[in-house]
């Protein structure tokens, strides 16, 4: 899905440098996801339950008002 990979791209691109150690991780977790569970996330707006999962999900979702 191109918004999927225009989202992803953009905090590759920016946040992902000030990203610590466990961000990174949870983000490369997240890769991992199915696409369709994907954008339940970032797109439909579905909540995650674990807290850094959810801060990574708003980071993404931030990417989308650029």
């Amino acid at each position: 899905m191109k918004e999927l990979d225009i989202l992803l791209l953009r905090y590759l691109n920016g946040p992902w440098a000030q990203a610590d150690a466990a961000e990174r991780n949870c983000f490369e977790q997240f890769l991992e996801l199915p696409d369709p569970q994907i954008v339940s996330y970032l797109v439909a707006g579905e909540p995650a339950s674990d807290p850094l999962e959810q801060r990574l999900i708003d980071a993404l979702r931030a990417q989308r008002q650029q």
